[in-house]
Order: structure tokens, then sequence, then C-alpha cells
């Protein structure tokens, strides 16, 4: 399950990622979450899985996505009974398919893939398996396990991020999905990730699910998105008495734009176009 919003360039190449799957029982759902790109537009050559489109009420000059609202829907109209959540900015390295949903047969776990960044530049149109070779992990995240199919499930619950999230179906429902109260940008994974360790259940990886994320601008940290981290961040708090994204609101406090007590965190005033422009990163972690 995927979301959109006027990326349907990266949306192309996320699905011929998954049209090389050797899964037969794979199906891909597309969420479009407002934007003016038509996503039933991004189509590819040859044969593809069976890809379902879901249409969010959403104005198409929104900047703000619904995440949960969006992954929720997505889940809903899924008639799988293993739910893996990839970004659009993804694309799945030939036998990741296949590696997941087996993982999610033997376990009853929060999963995630090998997730490895590309470099700024590379021709997308290049055979993925070629692709994997130029990719690089984040250096701030666990190494997964070497062997192919094996499962580590040893792993912190707040490192399965949205980027490459999967469980059982019954598992997702059980918990009640992604928790609507966090409305747009940051948190909505990490709150899902903690209900999964507060039910018992472990976190891990998956060797050889090579997931490989699509280059593109960001920002550190994520001023273009203020408002709705802090309120995130607040929302998380509030609910499980513990900080998300404390790396995050340290550097918003340091640059003046929120105060962020022990139990509160309020927005002081908004960073300037410039303030956002100066954040912007042009080349992924991996590769500085």
């Amino acid at each position: 399950m995927t979301l959109v919003r006027n990326r349907n360039r990266m949306l192309r190449d996320f699905l011929r990622g998954w049209s090389s799957q050797d899964l037969e029982e794979l199906e891909v759902v597309v969420v479009r979450a407002g934007g003016y790109e038509d996503p039933t537009e991004a189509t590819v050559d040859g044969p593809t899985p069976t890809v379902r489109h879901v249409t969010l009420p959403t104005g198409l000059d929104s900047e703000a996505i619904a995440y949960s609202h969006a992954r929720n829907a997505g889940a809903a109209a899924a008639r799988g009974d293993r739910l893996v959540f990839c970004d659009a900015d993804t694309m799945p390295a030939p036998g990741c398919a296949r590696r997941l949903h087996d993982a999610l047969g033997d376990h009853d776990a929060l999963i995630t893939g090998d997730v490895r960044y590309l470099p700024p530049d590379v021709d997308l149109s290049r055979p993925v398996e070629s692709l994997v070779a130029l990719a690089r992990p984040n250096p701030g995240r666990p190494t997964p396990p070497a062997a192919p199919g094996e499962v580590d499930l040893t792993w912190r619950h707040e490192l399965v991020w949205g980027l490459c999230m999967g469980l059982r179906t019954t598992t997702f429902r059980d918990l009640g999905g992604f928790d609507e109260s966090f409305c747009g940008y940051a948190g909505e994974d990490t709150d899902l990730a903690t209900a999964v360790r507060s039910s018992g259940r472990p976190a891990g990886a998956v060797g050889g699910a090579v997931v490989l994320h699509q280059h593109h601008d960001s920002f550190e940290p994520p001023l273009h998105q203020l408002r709705a981290t802090v309120a995130n961040a607040q929302r998380y708090r509030d609910k499980w008495g513990a900080w998300p994204m404390e790396g995050w609101l340290t550097r918003f406090a340091s640059a003046g734009l929120v105060e962020w007590r022990n139990d509160v965190v309020e927005v002081l005033r908004d960073p300037t176009p410039d303030e956002v422009e100066a954040h912007r990163c042009r080349v992924a972690a991996p590769f500085r």
C-alpha cells in the first residue's frame, strides 16, 4: 500500500519494482491523497500485479497530506492477509515481496525490509538489480540480516518507519490501524510501532528484502512541516508519556521556533521562507 500526491514519476518506478516480484498473490493499493496528478496515469510496460486505486476526498490544492487517514483507507481496500506500507518514492528489488510475505507468515511482528538509498541523478530506467549495487544504507540504522529471508526480531520498534513497514492484516485491525488524530506529517508510524510494542509483539528486519529509496531533496529538520510535526509530537507525548522526534524538536527549539518544556511543546513562530530553504538537503545522508 502506498499513498501518493503529485509523484507520478516516482510512482511509475515504484510500480516497476513491484512488477518484478515473484509473488502471485501480490496486490498494490495506491491511495491518491490530493494533488493535481492522476496516479491512474502512472503505468508501466509489461505484466504488472493487480493495482487498485483509492481516492481520498482531499482538495487538489491542499498542502496537507492526511497520512494516517490515507494509509487506513489503503489498508481497508486491501484484500490480502499481510500488509506492507511503502512510500511512493521507493522501489523494491526482486525477491522483496516474497521475503516480506514469508516473514509475516512466520512471525506476528512489525517488520521492515533492507532499506537502501540511491544516489542523486541515477538512471532509474536501469534494471532494478543493477541499482542495488549503487544504493547505500542509512548510517543511523542497524544493519539488517545478510542472509536472504532471515528475520532479526531484536530491533527497536521506533526504527521501523512508514517508508517500509509490514504486519499481518489481523494485527493491524486489532491495533485499530493508524491513529487518525495524528494529522499530517510525522509521528503516525512511530505511534503504530509503539502500539505494536505495547501489544507484546516484536519488531525487526528481513534480510534480502531490499527496498530502494529514490533520491530527492529533503529538509533537515523539516521546517516546512513545523506545525504538523509539533502537533503530532505533542499528541504522542500525551498518549504515551514520552517524546518522539527529539532530535527535530531540539533543533526547532535551538532556532527559536518552539518552546519545549517537560510535557508541552508550543510553536513560537513560523520559519521564514529563507530559513526553510537553508535547511534543504540536496544530498542524502548516506552520500555525504
